[in-house]
């Protein structure tokens, strides 16, 4: 057989390989597919970036962040966990409340739980926020932006720049 006609058998035979093994796994696999979508509208998410020069994933914490909506006004409670690395827990809470497409107010504050008194804290007079998405939608609220600007605390009372991504689904309240 010439090289061409070798490449096209194996490839058909690949193929028949997939669809038999697809075709095996049957239910369960479409299920699971179908199941996708479901758990892609579940509230929850990440806040990314960074406290000075140390980096932070944090798990958003869906039991405890929300989102109210009020014709063009929005109240957002987001609280976000780390509860591993370096720095220790740390809790991350971000409220964003005004009108919409650019919320007047916000506030950050991050608690460190390993060091008493390592709370920072900011406002919108030190902390740029971008929204990048903000869709209600069935409950839920697709919340997706940016944080950059400084926090003051710590022990020394001391001033730290901070950038913070989210990208987070957030239960809606009535």
């Amino acid at each position: 057989m010439s090289k061409d006609i070798l490449r096209i058998k194996q490839q058909e035979e690949l193929h028949l390989s997939i669809f038999s093994t697809m075709s095996r796994a049957g239910a369960p696999l479409l299920i699971g597919l179908l199941a996708l979508p479901a758990l892609a509208d579940e509230p929850g998410g990440l806040v990314t970036g960074s406290f000075g020069d140390k980096p932070l994933e944090l798990t958003v914490a869906s039991a405890l962040s929300e989102a109210t909506i009020i014709g063009n006004y929005t109240d957002v409670s987001l609280l976000a966990a780390q509860m591993e690395g370096d720095q220790g827990p740390v809790n991350l809470e971000l409220v964003i409340s005004g009108e919409l497409p650019t919320p007047a107010e916000v506030a950050l504050t991050l608690t460190f739980a390993r060091d008493m008194g390592r709370n920072w804290s900011g406002d919108q007079d030190s902390l740029t926020l971008s929204l990048d998405e903000f869709a209600p939608g069935d409950g839920i609220v697709a919340l997706k932006g940016t944080l950059t600007g400084q926090v003051s605390g710590g022990p020394a009372s001391e001033t730290r720049s901070v950038t913070f991504s989210f990208d987070t689904r957030l239960e809606e309240l009535d």
